[in-house]
This record gives C-alpha cells, sequence and structure tokens, in this order.
C-alpha cells in the first residue's frame, strides 16, 4: 500500500504540475486531496498579504453530498478559526469530531455551514500548504473521511456510521500533497505573472 500511495503521489504531482491554468489547478489540488483522503467535501484557502496583512481568501468549496451556491469570500488570518490557526503556524490540525475542539485552543470550528444546510461536519483535517522555504502559501480544509469515497452523506444516521477520523497515514498523504500542490501553485502564479509582463511588452 506504501508503494502504490508513493506512485498515486507522483501521479498526482505530473497532473498538476501540467496543469497551466491557475484556476483548474486548484480545483484538481482540492479533489486529488480529497480523493486521497477520501474526504466528502474539502475548502481551499489562498493566503494573500495586504498592507503587511495576513488575509485568506476562501476560494473554493466541493461538497460530494450536497449541492449549493458559493462565493469567494476574504476573511481574517487570526487564530481564532482553524483555517487561520493553520495559516499563521503551518500546523495541521485533524479533529475526530469538529464540535470537539480540545479545551486550551483558540480555535473553534464555525457552524454557520452546517446550520444553513442541515450538513453535519464530523471528522475535519485543515493542512497548511507551504513552499519549499516553509511559507504558507494556502489551507486545505478535508472534511468527513468516508469508509467508501463514493458514499453520499444523506442524513445523520448514515453520516455516523459512514464517517471515519483521518488516520496518520492520511494526514502524512494529504501532507505530501499540499507540499506538492504549493510548489504546482507558485509555479503557475510566476508563469501567470511571466506572460502578463510579456503581453505588457508586445
Amino acid at each position: 500500500a506504501r508503494r502504490s500511495q508513493a506512485e498515486q503521489l507522483i501521479q498526482i504531482g505530473i497532473a498538476l504540475s501540467a496543469q497551466r491554468d491557475l484556476d483548474s489547478l486548484l480545483w484538481m489540488i482540492l479533489q486529488k486531496a480529497r480523493e486521497v483522503t477520501r474526504a466528502d467535501a474539502g475548502s481551499l484557502y489562498l493566503v494573500e498579504e495586504v498592507n503587511g496583512e495576513r488575509q485568506l481568501r476562501f476560494k473554493l468549496t466541493q461538497n460530494d453530498s450536497l449541492n449549493f451556491s458559493f462565493q469567494e469570500a476574504i476573511i481574517p488570518a487570526t487564530q481564532t478559526s482553524m483555517a487561520g490557526y493553520t495559516a499563521l503556524h503551518g500546523e495541521a490540525i485533524n479533529l475526530r469530531d469538529a464540535y470537539k475542539v480540545p479545551r486550551g485552543k483558540p480555535y473553534s470550528f464555525n457552524d454557520a455551514f452546517d446550520r444553513r444546510s442541515g450538513y453535519r461536519t464530523r471528522s475535519l483535517l485543515t493542512l497548511p500548504m507551504c513552499n519549499v522555504k516553509g511559507e504558507v502559501l494556502g489551507v486545505l480544509q478535508l472534511i468527513n473521511r468516508k469508509r467508501n469515497f463514493d458514499a453520499r452523506l444523506s442524513g445523520a444516521i448514515q453520516s455516523r456510521r459512514e464517517v471515519q477520523p483521518f488516520p496518520e497515514s492520511a494526514v502524512r498523504l494529504a501532507s505530501s500533497l499540499a507540499s506538492q500542490a504549493a510548489v504546482a501553485y507558485e509555479n503557475s502564479k510566476l508563469n501567470k505573472e511571466i506572460q502578463r509582463s510579456e503581453e505588457r511588452r508586445v
């Protein structure tokens, strides 16, 4: 299994580096991270710096069990949110149940989406996308690891039966993918900037 995981990561790395379109690349990063961890849903945040202040762009979200409208949003990168904490500290957060954050942690789970949609977030994994210098470029949030990736979570009973915690092996796999993703994202941004400066010259 270890070898097939390594092969899987190599294949994903090739696919990511071949993707030139930035938005398609980000979509693929989240999709692949969900596939390798069997996560029902997930979100991707990009770290941006404005006037020396770090903020998070809530860039995209995916959910296999629910259809809903989504709008990009800017949120402050503060320790009170899990994505903000991971962006600031470069640390992964792995919770068996998002509603049971260990005491003494500065962050809490924002249940607004669950309340609005009737969805139930259980297992939750928040990972930094770090480049080779160790800078956090983005944050991946993976939600509800399923026994069977093709299952759809309809209702509390099925959700309880189907959803598992993220094991350490899934955390390692997703962390490797997140590092690859950060490098691919950085390269894609660089290519876009080169393209723009060439267009300005013409």
